[in-house]
């Protein structure tokens, strides 16, 4: 069987049917239908080491949250020397909107305003003291660090068989 003939039997189509269906969606966004929607955030730091959020897409602000979704936030979460760090992206919001749980071995971050919902709960490498717990929040980035209390175990090399 060929490549144009396992094409055929996957996608119903040739393959350059395909590729004139796409070229054709993407150059008049009309085509792509009334339901299609794309929503996201873009994160980077300058080279003054401010970071940067900004959102993109074709969602309204007002559909964002009115369907009851929650939006999970990119995280991030490390063990760095003597800490372990979290870094989530919740742009959009301010700082008093941000419900930040800490237990031994979790770190839940969450937020619900009129226009964004976010919910994300993190588990931790190692167990942590949740009282040493020191964050902070800036253009769209909540850093959290954390002391812990046990070490992490070492690494161990499993052999497949």
């Amino acid at each position: 069987m060929d490549t144009d003939d396992i094409w055929n039997s996957l996608f119903g189509g040739s393959f350059e049917s395909a590729i004139k269906r796409m070229e054709k969606m993407f150059s008049d966004p009309e085509n792509m239908g009334e339901n299609v929607r794309t929503y996201g955030y873009t994160a980077y730091m300058d080279s003054d080491g401010n970071r940067h959020v900004s959102e993109f897409g074709n969602l309204a602000e007002d559909h964002r949250t009115s369907c009851g979704m929650v939006g999970e936030p990119l995280a991030d979460v490390s063990f760095e020397g003597e800490a372990v760090r979290a870094v989530v992206e919740i742009p959009g919001v301010s700082k008093e909107d941000i419900v930040l749980e800490g237990t031994k071995n979790t770190l839940s971050v969450s937020v619900d305003t009129e226009h964004k919902t976010f919910a994300k709960v993190l588990a931790l490498p190692c167990d942590v003291d949740p009282g040493s717990a020191k964050a902070e929040y800036n253009n769209g980035i909540l850093e959290v660090t954390l002391t812990p209390i046990t070490p992490i175990d070492p690494k161990k090399r499993i052999n497949v068989g």
